[in-house]
């Protein structure tokens, strides 16, 4: 990801309110990660009538996906024989309020699996918390199987994961 690309997603997120912290957040990784991972992050994004308005972020962090994997078997979630090979995170997607209900999130997540599974990525794992109540009701859409669901009556939050 690049300085350039950070700037387009701050443009799309814009005055959205309940996303204000996100561009705060994102460049803040962007500076405290190392430039390997910043090469091994993809940024794609989704544009309707000459305009951006979605982005959709995936990466490969080997030291991240080696936490969830042990998380996830001691928590006893997967089977003890459970290994993320080859595995991507969809760290964000986002498209902006007024474009959303028209198709345009599973075009610029179609984008995104396309890559990955150009790539070679097995699996794609995401951890979704609740800024978003009706994102895993979208992702399970998309076909991801929920791992761990830890939704409750206020707040909507699972990880999930993509076969590929």
């Amino acid at each position: 990801m690049s300085r350039d690309e950070i700037k387009v997603i701050a443009d799309i997120v814009g005055g959205d309110k309940t996303y204000s912290h996100f561009v705060k957040r994102i460049n803040k990784e962007f500076d405290d990660s190392d430039e390997k991972r910043n090469s091994e992050v993809y940024v794609f994004f989704q544009e309707e009538a000459d305009k951006q308005i979605g982005f959709c972020v995936v990466g490969s962090s080997p030291t991240k996906m080696k936490v969830w994997e042990k998380v996830f078997k001691e928590e006893g979630w997967v089977n003890p024989n459970f290994e993320m090979t080859r595995a991507f995170e969809l760290m964000y997607m986002y498209i902006a309020p007024e474009y959303r209900r028209q198709g345009l999130g599973s075009k610029l997540f179609q984008k995104a699996h396309d890559f990955t599974n150009e790539q070679k990525v097995n699996e794609i794992y995401a951890y979704v918390s609740d800024q978003n109540p009706g994102a895993v009701s979208f992702y399970q859409k998309m076909n991801a199987k929920i791992i761990q669901d830890f939704s409750d009556e206020e707040t909507t939050a699972a990880f999930l994961q993509w076969k590929l």
